[in-house]
């Protein structure tokens, strides 16, 4: 038995010191396996290549221009970068795609799409279609898919971004605010890369995309630009544009200012949506509910009375209706859906919308509206010498 014993215990150490030779051969092999699992043979170095932080988008003369933004100090380290400025390459060409290949051909460096976090369209290229725009980038496996979309209203993004640089803006950090302060308005960007890729898809509705205003103080959303069959054809204003927020269900807050000298605060909304499809009439009802607070009383009435209270409850539902039937109302005066009903009725009467489907751009005008708007009044609060007194 002593002796089989021995024998088992030599061979186990065998065994052991063998495994171990295999584990550290394996770990100086792993890297040269990793290394060839690649077939890319234009790999660089960060410090050869210019990262693109904002791409515009434009169209003229029958050409595409793409002005591609990056900073000079490219791949370098950011702690030696303090010096470092923004600048544009450009390419042109019949399509998109031709301008950035033009655009790799001409800088000096390599360039990567990688991290551009914005990418704005001019007018006139919107007014060619998204499609003509977009189409390249969602072929691009390295476009996040995060990345913003913009229209730049009444003019040419490449001027967008030339005077950001003249006013000695930090373009892609200010637009980055811009997105950070709508993140405390909206409870999600609607203008993805990936979103506005799928809403392409859906050709009964409109594709909605923010556009941009520019002065010498920064960035301004100021509403929605109109896509009818991926064509740019208007803009919506401020309010109209906080209309279609609201039905879209993604509006986060929203300030109140009642004529009769009370201004209150939405710090909740939730909306909800329900299409009917009867012997060919289409009924949505639109239900809205949100939370307010008081945030300013210019009135000597006691406003915190139970009728008072009532009152300012039932003028805070008429305003925000007011705002809702605005894109409504551009709905049914224009023909666009701009809402895009389409798919809600669809998902919603999936049987009865065959017989409409065919004819839904002739529906849109004759659809019927009802609204059900619920609210409270949640808080406000008094400073005084009493000291804080909060009353509901």
């Amino acid at each position: 038995m002593n002796g089989l014993s021995l024998v088992k215990e030599k061979s186990k150490r065998k065994n052991g010191f063998i495994k171990r030779i295999v584990k550290i051969m394996f770990f100086f092999i792993l890297p040269f396996l990793l290394g060839g699992c690649t077939h890319d043979m234009s790999r660089k170095e960060i410090d050869e290549i210019d990262l693109i932080l904002v791409v515009a988008i434009d169209y003229e003369d029958g050409e595409y221009t793409l002005s591609a933004l990056h900073s000079s100090g490219g791949g370098a380290d950011p702690e030696e970068g303090s010096g470092a400025t923004e600048e544009v390459a450009k390419g042109t060409g019949k399509s998109a795609y031709e301008a950035l290949e033009d655009l790799k051909l001409k800088n000096k460096k390599s360039i990567s799409l990688a991290q551009a976090g914005s990418f704005l369209i001019g007018e006139e290229a919107a007014k060619q279609g998204l499609d003509q725009s977009l189409d390249f980038l969602s072929r691009d496996e390295t476009i996040k898919m995060e990345a913003l979309i913009y229209v730049t209203k009444g003019k040419k993004a490449a001027d967008f971004v030339q005077e950001g640089i003249d006013n000695k803006q930090t373009i892609h950090e200010d637009l980055d605010a811009m997105k950070q302060k709508q993140q405390e308005i909206l409870t999600r960007n609607d203008n993805t890369m990936v979103n506005i890729l799928n809403d392409m898809k859906q050709t009964d509705s409109c594709v909605l995309v923010p556009y941009l205003l520019a002065d010498e103080s920064g960035y301004l959303i100021d509403g929605y630009s109109v896509f009818n069959e991926l064509t740019l054809v208007n803009y919506l204003d401020h309010e109209t544009s906080d209309g279609v927020n609201f039905i879209r269900n993604i509006m986060r807050s929203y300030p109140i200012y009642l004529d009769n000298g009370v201004g209150l605060y939405i710090s909740y909304t939730n909306t909800k949506l329900k299409a009917k499809l009867e012997n060919q009439q289409v009924t949505v009802t639109i239900t809205v509910s949100f939370e307010s607070m008081l945030k300013e009383v210019l009135t000597k009435k006691d406003v915190f009375t139970r009728d008072e209270l009532d009152q300012l409850t039932l003028d805070q539902n008429n305003y925000i209706q007011s705002i809702i039937e605005k894109p409504v109302q551009y709905s049914i005066d224009s023909g666009l859906d701009i809402l895009n009903l389409a798919r809600l009725v669809e998902n919603q009467n999936f049987t009865q919308w065959k017989s409409i489907k065919d004819s839904w751009a002739d529906e849109i005008p004759d659809i019927k509206y009802q609204y059900k708007i619920q609210s409270r009044i949640s808080k406000s609060f008094l400073l005084g010498a009493e000291g804080m007194r909060q009353r509901l």
